[in-house]
């Protein structure tokens, strides 16, 4: 019989703790306390799902007709396409009321701890998107928050998400960009007043009056947001990545509205 070294005792120890941690203390959902299914995703009613349902433009995620099929353009980027090429998000905003109830609670309930399991799971999203044998070099570059908004919230969730998601594949968060000015907030807007809201509000972020295009020219950047809902916001960062010298930009959100 092989010997039980000390480093089998302590892993089987740590193991024998750990059950009996979960066995008095069950798992809780980071969002409500209630009972969590043991991966630290959520209850039911709140469990952090991957994906979008039913078929989606294959370049901005919008909901397309039934008759379509899953991967075709929708009208909108057939006739004027987003400077990004693809956009993932964990889910549909509306339709979801758990996932949205994440959201509202990270960026207006003042739940920064949040961000941590909810960039995960972008992580593993990107991580079981992203083909096989790909080896093109990634950024993850969070939509900058202004900084009279990040004062008043006392964080910026994208920067806290993009952190948190970089960590399971192990590429680097680069804070590309810079928001010029403050800008009115886009769900309370049309589709033609979201685009005029953020035209030229974002600009290389400078450090030392250098950009950091060096960081970002001929790699694939991710943009990663909370919420995509007429995808102006992404368009916009999309193109100043791009005279940056992005190779190709993609976004990354929590859900798609």
């Amino acid at each position: 019989m092989k010997p039980v070294t000390d480093f089998d005792l302590r892993a089987f120890l740590a193991e024998a703790l750990s059950e009996l941690a979960d066995a008095v203390f069950p798992p809780v959902c980071p969002l409500c306390r209630g009972l969590d299914g043991g991966d630290g995703l959520g209850c039911d009613p709140h469990r952090l799902r991957s994906g979008l349902h039913g078929p989606r433009c294959g370049r901005c995620a919008a909901p397309l007709p039934p008759a379509l099929a899953n991967g075709e353009r929708c009208a909108a980027c057939r006739l004027e396409p987003p400077a990004f090429k693809r956009l993932l998000a964990l889910g549909e905003y509306r339709a979801e009321s758990g996932l949205r109830e994440w959201i509202l609670a990270l960026k207006h309930g003042r739940r920064p701890d949040l961000a941590r399991t909810l960039g995960r799971a972008l992580g593993a999203r990107l991580a079981e998107q992203r083909s096989a044998g790909d080896d093109a070099p990634v950024v993850l570059v969070p939509v900058p928050l202004h900084w009279m908004r990040r004062l008043e919230r006392g964080y910026d969730q994208a920067l806290l998400l993009a952190r948190a998601a970089a960590e399971v594949e192990d590429v680097p968060v680069v804070r590309a960009l810079a928001r010029r000015r403050a800008t009115a907030v886009q769900g309370a807007l049309g589709s033609p007043s979201r685009t005029a809201n953020v035209h030229a509000a974002f600009a290389p972020r400078r450090i030392l009056g250098r950009d950091l295009a060096r960081r970002i020219a001929g790699v694939e950047a991710w943009i990663v947001d909370d919420v995509v809902t007429s995808g102006a916001t992404a368009n916009e960062c999309a193109r100043v990545l791009k005279r940056m010298g992005a190779s190709r930009v993609n976004v990354l959100a929590l859900a798609r509205a």
